[in-house]
């Protein structure tokens, strides 16, 4: 993994100036003001990178940004998009893509749980915890996961949730996530 993680930082130094370059040629704006340190900056807290149980999105993130890093370090893969689909813009499309695959692993690390009531249509009154994800189409968070746990003072003991409940809740909707992600990124492991 650290071997991995030097890769991205080397590589991302050496990217930075060469897309810049690439967006100067082709007068489009480069995507992000600092391309290189929104790469290496993950944002994390300390507790998220000693998760064990999170490892495999560790994972998936290295090769997210290692795929991300040899795309705009390929100048075979740049010309080829440019010259044979359309040019600069499509360039930008595909990284606004890859970076919007990089948000959505790193949301899934670290992502925060909201919880709210609402009623049914018989007005019985439900407790909903709710997580966010990125939008493929702007790449702006929304509110998509939901998992609805029950009648609040059937659920919450003194007025509060309980801990193995907020565990179980964190998990499977980062499970949800994960499967969302799958179904988007890699969908032939879907269809058998």
């Amino acid at each position: 993994m650290v071997i991995c993680s030097s890769l991205v930082i080397k590589s991302s130094i050496i990217l930075f100036n060469s897309v810049q370059a690439f967006f100067f040629f082709f007068a489009v704006p480069v995507p992000e003001d600092n391309l290189k340190a929104w790469i290496d900056d993950d944002g994390f807290k300390n507790s998220n990178k000693s998760d064990k149980t999170k490892s495999y999105l560790f994972d998936e993130l290295a090769l997210a940004k290692k795929e991300f890093i040899d795309f705009l370090d390929s100048n075979d893969k740049m010309s080829k998009v440019t010259s044979n689909m359309g040019g600069a813009r499509l360039v930008n499309q595909y990284i606004q893509a890859y970076m919007i695959r990089i948000k959505k692993i790193r949301l899934m690390i670290q992502f925060k749980v909201y919880f709210n009531t609402s009623k049914n249509a018989y007005g019985t009154e439900y407790l909903i915890a709710k997580s966010c994800w990125i939008s493929n189409n702007n790449g702006k968070v929304t509110k998509k996961f939901s998992k609805v746990l029950g009648q609040p003072d059937l659920v919450k003991v003194k007025g509060k949730i309980p801990v193995q409940i907020l565990d179980q809740v964190d998990k499977e909707l980062e499970s949800t996530m994960w499967n969302e992600y799958l179904m988007e990124y890699m969908p032939q492991l879907n269809e058998t």
